[in-house]
């Protein structure tokens, strides 16, 4: 079969940050494995191509498999027009996050035929299975969302529990052997700065053991990760065959096995591997070690980031966050007294939060060893117990609203006055002569002057004006 599996992604100034497709690369591999040599498989992706660019080869599919998020919904119901203009016949397959965000809403919104809900890879090799021989009705395959008057889930299909074993390499090829990667080496990726310019994104745990009531449940609320080795392999075979050293992880909880986070590092150091290594996300920042950071900063690890959020006491309990603060502060201090670049994330505007709190946060983060530090409103995402809570379950939600576009009020504070916290976060943080050079610091010379510095400038710009002039 023809399939051509797209990434949606609506360019932004507010969040510019571009990284390969790890998720349609995932079930490219997949299907490569239980099907191999039956299908002719394309990605593309909307954050760094064309529209027409992406258009011109689905003439042929048999298949289109769209992945995307609640923010970029509104950009989707026009992709989806064009798609269905360009190839009237192709079977069009949603998936990603707004699956399950949107699941009892998605033929209301979207031209689809089936959408596959969380972990994709079992259900949408079955989908082409059963496109490619029609003996089993498609809404008996567990895991999708079908149309019959509305919306019907057919239930959550298992996790994959041997990773190592059942899920194999994404399809690297389909991006890093194509004028594709260019897309993402020339812009912005999650990482605060990267060493070099080329660089791939690796995804080696499923799940987060944790609650957060403003998380979605993709993956499931257990931990499965790839063996030690297996991460190891990865970035051997990437370093090897494609010349990279520069690696980002995208894990909900990468460290949440401290044992495997200490194997990875000491395998790299027998391997001898030369790399860089990026973690702008999936730390959780009360499951460091000063041991465990020092191995990181040894294996190569050049920005990390603390996912604090709020140093509410209360809010961390009521979103059952729950992080332990008790060596945070000095993690951070290990972190920048061992060369890594430490990146806070932090939230204003959670449910039922004063001014008084808000503040007390942006005070923690102004007058940490912090580099950097991102700022964002708490947003509630359908599909998430923040929504269903503190907006309605039944309620509906803005199709491409943003991180800092904020249209309801769940915190203590009017939305007009955490847009302007908001704004006065990044010059409270970053207008420190101190903090100041200790980024500079950090940079390569060639980042200062890179194309990708100059989004980020812009980022901030447009988060502190955005803000200013959404207050008034």
């Amino acid at each position: 079969m023809n399939i051509s599996l797209i990434k949606v992604r609506e360019p932004s100034v507010s969040i510019p940050e571009v990284t390969p497709p790890l998720g349609i690369m995932y079930l490219a591999g997949y299907l490569r494995k239980y099907r191999p040599g039956k299908d002719n498989l394309s990605l593309s992706d909307l954050s760094v191509q064309s529209k027409e660019q992406a258009l011109e080869g689905l003439r042929d599919a048999d298949v289109i498999g769209l992945s995307t998020t609640n923010r970029d919904g509104r950009y989707l119901t026009g992709i989806i027009k064009d798609v269905r203009a360009i190839n009237k016949n192709a079977t069009l397959v949603l998936g990603g996050p707004i699956v399950s965000s949107f699941m009892n809403e998605l033929y209301g919104s979207f031209d689809i035929d089936f959408a596959v809900a969380h972990e994709g890879e079992r259900t949408f090799l079955e989908v082409i299975e059963k496109l490619d021989s029609t003996n089993t009705p498609l809404e008996q395959i567990k895991g999708i969302v079908y149309r019959n008057g509305t919306s019907r889930f057919t239930g959550r299909r298992e996790t994959i529990e041997d990773l190592d074993d059942e899920i194999p390499f994404p399809a690297w090829d389909l991006i890093l052997e194509r004028p594709l990667s260019e897309g993402y080496w020339k812009n912005k990726s999650f990482a605060f700065y990267r060493m070099g310019k080329k660089y791939m994104g690796l995804f080696t745990s499923r799940g987060c053991p944790y609650k957060c009531i403003y998380c979605h449940d993709i993956f499931a609320k257990r931990f499965r990760a790839h063996s030690a080795e297996r991460v190891v392999a990865e970035l051997e075979h990437l370093h090897k065959n494609y010349g990279l050293r520069d690696f980002e992880f995208y894990d909900d909880t990468f460290n949440f096995d401290k044992e495997r986070t200490r194997k990875i590092c000491a395998l790299i150091g027998e391997k001898q591997l030369k790399i860089n290594l990026y973690f702008p996300n999936g730390l959780r920042a009360d499951r460091l070690e000063k041991d465990i950071v020092e191995k990181m900063a040894k294996a190569g690890t050049k920005v990390m980031c603390f996912a604090i959020e709020t140093v509410s006491e209360r809010l961390q309990k009521l979103l059952q966050r729950n992080l332990q603060f008790e060596n945070i502060n000095s993690m951070i201090d290990v972190a920048v007294k061992n060369g890594i670049h430490a990146e806070g994330f932090f939230m204003i505007g959670h449910p039922t939060e004063t001014k008084k709190e808000m503040l007390d946060t942006i005070n923690f983060a102004a007058k940490s060893s912090l580099h950097s530090a991102a700022f964002s409103i708490a947003i509630p995402q359908k599909g998430t117990e923040l929504f269903t809570k503190y907006i309605g379950e039944k309620k509906t939600q803005n199709l491409g609203e943003g991180y800092y576009e904020y249209s309801s009020s769940i915190s203590e504070v009017p939305p007009n006055e955490v847009r302007k916290l908001l704004a006065y976060t990044f010059i409270k943080f970053y207008l420190r002569p101190g903090r100041v050079l200790r980024i500079l610091k950090t940079f390569p010379p060639s980042f200062i002057f890179s194309r990708r510095f100059m989004v980020q400038i812009h980022k901030w710009l447009d988060v502190v004006f955005h803000s200013s002039n959404h207050s008034k």
